[in-house]
């Protein structure tokens, strides 16, 4: 256990919280599948040397059916020792929100807090969250997470007066990302301690009053083993009548892995599954965006394959939630939304090599393009030709295809069009010709494959390397 004293940041540390009227106390709730015994304690332990007793009514460890022998009675004996901390244990694999849905059955704090088993609480975490709450019973709060060294496990702490400017944005493949806060939504805060509002959340770690938990439908208890319940939760609290937001001052350490080391007993479809079942109650017509990138979600929601959304359609009725159009203009403006209807979209394929366009990487930005056998599952080999000529590959970035002089590969760069524009950039303007050609009118060269390379060349219509489909 590493000393994480909160003396990064003097603000923070003149922050002061009034136990009158009395604050809410919280149940913690920590799940865990085959975790190791040292990073679970870690957590535990963590929480019990850094809480103040009068808010820390219970930590509750909830099992989701691990397998490892050090987890089960070895594990309730040495906790029993620690009086306020108890093991609550799935028999069967069913996941994380499973998981904590049993956790906050039986939690009797006023404030359900969630973590990770893998974290290590900064002194002086907790009071912020649940004062935040107490003040505004509305607010989902989660911390300012910082990294724990997957390697070291050492706790890399925040620098001491350095701003805290990132929030949780989402990708059109429904994937949770962060990104930089805009400047003049930055500007607009009071001091660097105040709420930062949060399009969407990491969901890993965060406090919610019970009582508006179960108000605003706790989790949709249909979704299977992880993933998508944080995207879901975060469209819900804000079309809702709630907030999303994260508190600089409340500092919790976390191992961010690089994938999950544990098996999905299902398959990784289960993931699609959960996104197509967000998508089908929270996003209106906005989900054709997300079923356009992913091909395995638009078929799943053609057959209906999916699971019962009807209660959680209910839900969204009786809580008289605004529609997705409104969370877009309102919480999330800054967010790019592609053409409903692209004249062209899907991946590209080429002729001559019978193989499509690939992006290569989801970090593409400034990197070749490269020719990858066709695979027909969205992702790396999705692009759309929109009205204004660009070929676009809109899931994480804005980033369009980009002509470039002979002998450098053609790239993936930032689309130059900005809003309320017509024109595209001379370099990432396109012209599907009467021959499938794609030509670059600026340069008057076309888009050629030559020995996996992909160039700018002379224009030759008889040549197969440079007849392009849409598939």
């Amino acid at each position: 256990m590493s000393t994480n004293s909160n003396t990064w940041y003097d603000p923070c540390l003149a922050q002061k919280f009034f136990r009158c009227p009395p604050l809410p106390d919280t149940s913690v709730i920590i799940v865990f599948h085959n975790e190791a015994w040292s990073t679970l304690l870690r957590t535990v332990f963590s929480v019990l040397h850094t809480s103040p007793a009068f808010l820390l009514k219970e930590i509750i460890l909830v099992d989701d059916a691990s397998t490892e022998e050090y987890l089960q009675k070895q594990l309730e004996e040495f906790v029993r020792e620690l009086k306020i901390v108890r093991v609550m244990r799935q028999r069967e694999r069913k996941g994380l929100v499973a998981a904590r849905l049993l956790g906050a059955s039986v939690a009797q704090g006023q404030v359900l807090t969630f973590l990770d088993a893998h974290c290590e609480c900064f002194h002086g975490w907790l009071e912020p969250l649940i004062s935040r709450i107490a003040e505004e019973p509305t607010a989902v709060v989660s911390p300012r997470i910082v990294t724990i060294d997957l390697n070291t496990f050492q706790l890399r702490k925040p620098v001491a007066n350095q701003l805290y400017n990132n929030r949780g944005s989402f990708d059109w493949a429904l994937t949770f990302i962060w990104e930089p806060i805009p400047k003049h939504i930055f500007n607009l805060r009071k001091n660097e301690t105040h709420p930062i509002k949060t399009p969407t959340f990491a969901g890993g770690l965060f406090s919610i009053s019970k009582s508006y938990f179960e108000h605003i439908g706790t989790y949709d208890d249909q979704m299977e083993i992880w993933g998508g319940e944080n995207v879901e939760m975060s469209f819900r609290v804000w079309q809702c009548g709630g907030q999303l937001e994260i508190l600089p001052c409340s500092v919790v350490g976390h191992v961010f892995r690089t994938k999950s080391p544990h098996t999905f007993p299902k398959g990784t479809e289960v993931i699609t599954r959960n996104q197509v079942r967000l998508a089908e109650v929270w996003m209106d017509d906005y989900k054709m965006i997300f079923y356009h990138r992913n091909n395995k979600a638009s078929a799943m929601a053609n057959e209906l394959s999916y699971g019962d959304i009807s209660d959680r359609r209910k839900l969204r009725e009786n809580l008289n939630c605004k529609n997705f159009s409104w969370y877009l203009n309102t919480i999330y403006p800054e967010m790019f939304v592609p053409e409903f209807k692209p004249l062209k979209f899907g991946p590209i394929r080429n002729v001559g090599s019978k193989m499509c366009l690939d992006v290569g990487d989801k970090n593409a930005e400034g990197r070749p393009v490269i020719i990858y056998q066709c695979h027909n599952q969205g992702g790396n080999q999705y692009f759309e030709y929109t009205s204004n000529k660009e070929l676009r590959h809109n899931i994480a970035k804005e980033l369009c295809l980009q002509a470039e002089t002979n002998p450098q590969p053609v790239r993936m760069q930032v689309c130059a069009l900005k809003k309320g524009e017509s024109r595209p950039s001379p370099h990432q303007e396109w012209i599907f010709t009467q021959e499938n050609l794609l030509k670059n009118p600026s340069s008057g060269k076309c888009l050629h494959v030559k020995e996996k390379v992909i160039l700018m060349d002379d224009c030759n219509a008889w040549n197969d390397y440079q007849r392009w489909s849409f598939s």
